[in-house]
């Protein structure tokens, strides 16, 4: 049987696509906030300002790249809101630099996440459903959003300081309507302090440009983390197989039944693997470590082979 897998060729690049800078108030620039990033490890960004598209290609680096983008939110009955990152090639965006939106807010164009998405894709850039937990949308409120390339499955600002940053039903409940999304932990830090970095993408893509990573994205060759690394994943003869940096739990998820592996003594799972019945539309795999921290796959749509 066919080896079914998302990823691609090459190496894994680490990134975060929602944060913010707070220049306006007199404190971390753009520059600043990028530097931070780089210091940390990180091999791109997308900063998305509130209301302000940002491009900022004195930014971009040999070794670090910035991609354009910002944040939409609308108030909702109820004390709801959505919130959606938009995020694009700087060669494809068609929204200028410093960007406010002003006349779409005053005619009322972006007044629905289906105009924002719409909005965002007619101007060259994909759209990211943010922290719905945080923003209490309820999943059918959103389930059924087509255009998306993906929802925040993590939302490191929204758990550390809220403890409502963790949306991992949410995700499956798009998948189980057959909406075929991908899962990102991000940031969202409106500060660089000690606390603010903790969620993050890992891209696997043989060419590191803006272009290189964001097809990979689209294609699924990434995972989301709080923390731990994976290595691989794939389904072959009927089997899914995982592998990853030392984990304490190792989840095998469908629409139906799975599987978790634990290690009672800690973080020592490093490989696991389950057999399928068959019958999934997809398989996807969750590792935690003993801190509590945690990595989540892609789907892999079983019914789409």
């Amino acid at each position: 049987m066919e080896k079914r897998t998302l990823y691609k060729e090459g190496t894994y690049k680490k990134g975060n696509l929602h944060t913010h800078t707070t220049w306006s108030d007199g404190m971390h620039t753009p520059a600043e906030t990028a530097k931070h990033y780089r210091s940390k490890g990180y091999d791109f960004l997308a900063l998305t300002d509130h209301w302000v598209y940002g491009i900022h290609p004195e930014l971009n680096r040999d070794d670090f790249l910035v991609f354009p983008g910002t944040e939409l939110d609308i108030e909702l009955p109820g004390r709801k809101d959505h919130h959606l990152v938009g995020f694009g090639l700087p060669e494809t965006n068609r929204i200028p630099e410093h960007y406010t939106f002003e006349e779409e807010r005053r005619n009322g164009v972006l007044t629905t996440a289906e105009r924002i998405i719409e909005y965002f894709g007619q101007r060259g850039n994909v759209t990211l459903y943010g922290h719905p937990y945080w923003s209490k949308i309820d999943s059918t409120d959103i389930k059924y959003l087509q255009g998306m390339i993906g929802m925040e499955i993590y939302n490191h600002g929204s758990e550390f300081f809220g403890n409502n940053g963790n949306s991992e039903t949410c995700f499956d409940h798009f998948l189980f309507v057959r909406n075929k999304i991908f899962c990102f932990a991000t940031d969202d830090a409106h500060n660089i302090g000690e606390h603010d970095l903790g969620g993050f993408i890992m891209v696997k893509t043989k060419e590191f440009t803006h272009r290189g990573i964001l097809e990979a994205i689209k294609d699924g060759s990434f995972y989301a983390s709080s923390g731990p690394l994976l290595h691989d994943f794939y389904v072959e003869d009927g089997v899914a197989h995982v592998t990853c940096e030392p984990c304490q739990h190792i989840y095998f998820q469908t629409p139906h039944r799975g599987d978790c592996l634990f290690s009672e003594e800690g973080d020592c799972l490093t490989e696991g693997s389950f057999t399928l019945n068959g019958d999934e539309e997809y398989v996807r795999v969750t590792i935690k470590n003993s801190r509590g921290q945690k990595a989540w796959t892609q789907p892999i749509w079983l019914w789409l082979f």
